[in-house]
């Protein structure tokens, strides 16, 4: 008896080893490892197309300000009231809009199947370099001289070159920004870059202004 069960178990065993080895070699094939979560960097020409240019002005505002100056003699005979007084309507643009240049490759991503792409921009800003004061349109309205040209040599135009515009184009670009230039900026160009990319074929576009969109 126990010499037909050896005989059984020895017949036996090539039948399991033969299943066994078909076992392994069936997981052998059919087996794939995870694949891991695909990462498309910016196709080619995309950051090409966003950077071609590096300032690009979305928004212009034409500013309108009156400004207040006054100044009396640093010295002993501002005891008499002497003063020069003026009000200047200063006319000037504040133009504003994002400094695409600071956009990296790292501010873009592109679904595997390059339908889908998310584009981060920096925030807007005035472009402070490009304020223009219109000096032709500007002019003054109020005029109050009481110091005689020996103590206040001050001419119009030297005062108005000398003193009044640059404060006044400070003070006009803190106008601009007061109205509300830079969300303007932030939304004319979130809406252009976002028609720039749905042009190059993108189905599904989201373009992120920093600071301003979520």
């Amino acid at each position: 008896m126990i010499r037909l069960i050896l005989r059984l178990i020895l017949k036996a065993i090539p039948l399991v080893i033969i299943v066994l080895l078909g076992w392994w070699i069936i997981n052998k094939l059919t087996f794939r490892p995870p694949e891991a979560a695909e990462t498309v960097s910016a196709q080619p020409g995309v950051l090409d197309a966003i950077k071609h240019t590096n300032k690009q002005i979305f928004v212009e505002y034409y500013i309108t300000k009156d400004i207040d100056y006054s100044e009396t003699p640093d010295n002993w005979t501002k005891i008499f009231g002497l003063k020069q007084q003026y009000v200047v309507l200063l006319k000037g643009r504040v133009p504003a809009g994002l400094d695409v240049s600071k956009v990296t490759d790292d501010d873009i991503w592109v679904s595997a199947d390059a339908s889908e792409v998310q584009l981060t921009l920096p925030p807007p800003e005035v472009f402070e370099d490009e304020v223009s004061l219109d000096l032709k349109n500007s002019r003054i309205l109020i005029q109050k001289d009481t110091c005689p040209n020996l103590l206040c040599s001050d001419d119009d135009a030297t005062m108005l070159l000398t003193k009044v515009l640059p404060e006044g184009k400070s003070l006009i670009i803190a106008d601009a920004r007061e109205g509300g230039i830079l969300f303007q900026a932030a939304r004319d160009g979130q809406l252009y870059y976002e028609n720039l990319l749905r042009s190059l074929g993108f189905d599904t576009v989201h373009v992120i202004v920093t600071g301003y969109t979520d």
